[in-house]
């Protein structure tokens, strides 16, 4: 009897651990804010970037019953954007339970990554690649600018109007600003210096391959790669139709 109680016992916590039930449990997610739409923990949005989040996103509610949920944070802590993502996503509840069109983005700026969530129910709307180029073209040349004001401004404009046009609604949104228009933090390099820095990457090349066999270039690539392949994902689960990860 005490081996079927035992056995009874270890069943149920290998179920938890390994269900996605489980895995949001064991997640430390902050609580939604009085606001609900948005929740700044990070600090890097202003008063008129957040009322503009929870008019817009009350607006095409009522009209359409999509929720968009801005959530800045300071850390992780430790879990994988696509997990931690997805936890709000069901945790706050966010979307029409039975339509399954909730949408979170999410930006941790310590981490320099974010992700965008996207319910089942909008899906159709807002595919991986659609979530993607957002973030490329709208959200990340600002995030590398420490403008993450305007830059979850951008994505977030986007996203509610695709929605809108998904339901065929009008909702009132602001004009993502063009990407050309961030201010450079940085002056362009002269060509005498670029000319200079391709010379001694050619040394430094023929130094490797004629001392080491190419060694560190091996290593440096394969870094790269590695490098490459974590910035990007798509996600996807019990409660979430897909989504994509930026990093920066």
């Amino acid at each position: 009897m005490k081996r079927i109680s035992l056995l009874a016992v270890l069943t149920w916590l290998i179920i938890v651990a390994v269900s996605p039930l489980g895995a949001d449990a064991a997640l430390a997610i902050p609580q939604p804010g009085s606001q609900f739409y948005v929740l700044d923990q990070a600090d890097v949005l202003d008063a008129a970037t957040e009322q503009t989040i929870v008019q817009t996103s009350a607006d095409l509610q009522q009209k359409t019953k999509a929720q968009i949920v801005v959530v800045t944070i300071t850390s992780l802590n430790g879990a994988a954007p696509e997990e931690y993502a997805l936890a709000i996503l069901r945790g706050w509840g966010i979307g029409d339970k039975s339509l399954n069109n909730g949408l979170l983005l999410l930006v941790s700026p310590a981490e320099r990554v974010a992700r965008i969530e996207v319910g089942y129910g909008l899906e159709g709307a807002l595919p991986d690649a659609k979530t993607g180029q957002i973030q490329d073209t709208l959200m990340i040349p600002y995030f590398q600018n420490n403008d993450y004001n305007q830059g979850i401004l951008n994505g977030y404009s986007a996203i509610v109007r695709e929605v809108a046009k998904e339901y065929q609604v009008t909702v009132a949104t602001v004009s993502p600003q063009s990407p050309a228009e961030v201010p450079a933090t940085d002056l362009p390099l002269p060509l005498w210096a670029k000319i200079l820095i391709g010379l001694l990457i050619l040394l430094l090349i023929y130094l490797d391959l004629r001392f080491f066999n190419g060694f560190i270039l091996g290593m440096i690539i394969s870094m790269l790669s590695r490098g490459r392949g974590g910035g990007f994902g798509g996600g996807g689960g019990s409660g979430g139709g897909g989504g994509s990860t930026r990093r920066w």
